[in-house]
């Protein structure tokens, strides 16, 4: 198996199953509704709905510095704001997620094993640093939306909005 191919697999892990860590993301998303994601526990701690987006953002991000094309704006897209709560809003998010869940391993499935130690176009680490931080940064945002989820269905706060 390849560094590339390894690399591959742990990224299937985290996001669809078999991940040594827990559920993977696409485990603890799935039954969510719009209200569920777009509840906020206390002003300053993000939604679930928040966390995906920010997730989305880096993902993209790393995948377009590994095609040299221009950074995006940081402080627009880190965190973007949240579209209004409506079924057809999660769905086009959840959408949007796959598909750059898509693009990131296709990205990925382009790279020769001597490119990972190559520094990322315009950045001081490497490609595999990169590409490792996007899955790492996954799996911590994973908890916190799985908490996030727990805390759900436990108090039923869902119905409290």
């Amino acid at each position: 198996m390849t560094e590339v191919e390894r690399i591959l697999d742990q990224y299937d892990r985290a996001m669809n199953g078999d991940a040594w860590h827990g559920d993977p993301v696409w485990k603890i998303l799935d039954g969510l509704s719009p209200e569920q994601a777009a509840w906020r526990v206390s002003p300053p701690i993000h939604t679930i709905w928040d966390l995906l987006s920010h997730m989305m953002f880096w993902e993209t991000e790393v995948r377009r510095r590994m095609s040299s094309l221009p950074a995006r704006p940081l402080e627009e897209l880190n965190f973007p704001a949240m579209p209004s709560v409506s079924a057809e809003n999660w769905n086009g998010t959840l959408a949007e997620l796959r598909r750059s869940n898509s693009d990131f391993r296709s990205a990925l499935m382009k790279l020769s094993d001597w490119q990972l130690d190559q520094p990322m176009p315009g950045r001081k680490n490497s490609i595999y640093v990169e590409v490792h931080g996007v899955i790492q940064h996954h799996l911590y945002h994973a908890g916190q939306i799985a908490i996030l989820s727990r805390i759900l269905a436990a108090d039923k706060v869902v119905t409290r909005l």
